[in-house]
């Protein structure tokens, strides 16, 4: 399933529902609201690829339970590309590689290790592979002057440029070739944070007494590929607030050309934006007072605005401010 995405149509056909928060997330990430579907996109567009600091995501409710649709948004066709996720015991899990998230990326979690297909990840984390060398080694990752070698599969023992360790996890074979995430990357000088504490209870759309639950998790991974960050928190504070000034503006002044009244509730405090000291991965997560339960986030890479919205997927994140506006209306 595909869905348009034009700016305008951004926030602009959220429900209003009352629903609950079940759980604060130590890292904020996702916001509820509800989005019905816009235009469809040519179909034979080509899928959605892994890009780097794009953080576009959105989740959607379906009419089966414990069962979501995920979009990803396609620079190539400006269109949301839709996959599925089925919200097993441990939630649904997404995967952020350098500010990026992989579409797709089919994720299992098997005593306790989170394996990914390595035709998914390959790319994102730099790395190339081979499959039965001439040495006859199953499996050999390379990035840089790192070998990582799995000699046979379904056994621990790998090589590490050249020396042998256990890493007591193992290759498992699916639909893809899995290898287990956090290992992998680490070795390659990855750094892994694992955001698994962000529980939601949520409405049905006829105001029933059993409210859906969901949890997402999101593995979110920091490879070396030569770059270095170029902003810091005060940075972001800084642009956040002067972007939340201006938008108020911009707001009111919307208004005054076509002379509608002003309530009291446009003159919020625009200038109250905080850092909550806590980052995901690449991207510091401030707050607006009044709007904390729409995180901020900045890019310190590329100075980039994201932040959770009403109207959007009932679950996700886009590129620029708040859309106050629409919420206030």
């Amino acid at each position: 399933m595909r869905h348009c995405l034009d700016d305008w149509e951004r926030g602009m056909t959220m429900k209003k529902f009352d629903c609950s928060i079940g759980k604060k997330l130590a890292v904020p990430l996702l916001c509820f609201a509800f989005l019905l579907p816009a235009g469809e996109c040519a179909l034979g567009a080509e899928p959605p690829k892994w890009t780097e600091n794009k953080a576009d995501v959105g989740i959607y409710q379906t009419e089966l339970s414990d069962f979501y649709e995920i979009s990803f948004l396609n620079l190539d066709s400006n269109c949301e590309e839709s996959t599925y996720e089925r919200d097993v015991k441990n939630g649904i899990r997404l995967l952020m590689i350098n500010g990026g998230f992989v579409p797709e990326p089919e994720t299992v979690l098997q005593d306790g290790v989170v394996y990914a297909p390595l035709e998914k990840i390959a790319e994102p984390l730099g790395i190339t592979y081979n499959l039965t060398d001439e040495s006859g080694n199953y499996l050999t990752l390379k990035k840089g002057d790192t070998t990582l070698v799995f000699p046979r599969y379904n056994e621990s023992t790998v090589l590490l440029n050249g020396h042998e360790m256990a890493a007591s996890y193992y290759l498992c074979d699916y639909d893809y070739l899995y290898v287990p995430l956090r290992f992998v990357a680490e070795t390659f000088g990855g750094k892994v944070q694992y955001v698994d504490d962000y529980e939601k209870t949520y409405c049905h759309e006829d105001d029933s007494e059993s409210p859906n639950w969901v949890k997402v998790s999101v593995i979110a991974i920091e490879m070396p590929n030569g770059t270095k960050p170029q902003y810091v928190s005060k940075d972001g504070l800084e642009k956040i607030t002067d972007v939340s000034v201006q938008y108020q503006k911009d707001l009111i002044a919307a208004k005054e050309e076509t002379n509608q009244v002003i309530e009291q509730k446009f003159y919020y405090d625009a200038s109250a934006v905080t850092y909550t000291g806590k980052k995901l991965a690449r991207f510091y997560v401030y707050e607006l007072k009044g709007f904390e339960n729409f995180p901020i986030y900045f890019n310190e890479y590329t100075g980039e605005i994201y932040s959770e919205s009403a109207g959007l997927a009932f679950a996700g994140l886009h590129k620029g401010f708040i859309n106050i506006g629409f919420m206030l209306s």
